[in-house]
């Protein structure tokens, strides 16, 4: 789908540089695909935290609907997957221009192409290993 998406111009990695006559190039960039395929590995990891989250996911779902059991958790997982899958898409996006504007001001033009998908892929790995325990706790 990513590619899909890339490919007809929905979302395209750009690195902005405002040095460069204030116009945006478009490149592909290497550094995005490690941040996105880095945060997605962590999100799908199993370990003693996401088991840990498990339980508690688990727990609570059971005590908000005692005769539903599994009802909150669904409603938990999709909104946690939307929510990474919103972050992977604006890791592939230029960052915003405040972004672009504070990143020349605290280091070289185009600290902000690089910072945005790393903060981006953050969220996505944290949101995804929400989910990933959240589809665990069935």
């Amino acid at each position: 789908m990513v590619f899909s998406a890339a490919r007809h111009g929905l979302i395209a990695p750009t690195l902005v540089c405002p040095d460069t006559e204030q116009l945006p190039v478009s490149v592909p960039s290497l550094l995005t695909w490690i941040f996105l395929l880095t945060a997605i590995g962590i999100a799908l990891t199993s370990g003693r935290f996401v088991d840990f989250t498990t339980a508690h996911i688990r727990r609570a779902s059971r005590l908000m609907w005692p005769a539903e059991p599994d009802r909150a958790t669904k409603t938990l997982l999709v909104q946690l997957w939307l929510a990474a899958m919103g972050f992977a898409i604006l890791a592939l996006r230029p960052p915003p221009h405040v972004w672009i504007e504070a990143g020349g001001y605290l280091g070289p033009g185009c600290t902000a192409s690089i910072v945005w998908p790393g903060v981006m892929s953050i969220g996505l790995a944290c949101f995804g290993a929400n989910a990933h325990a959240a589809r665990k706790a069935f």
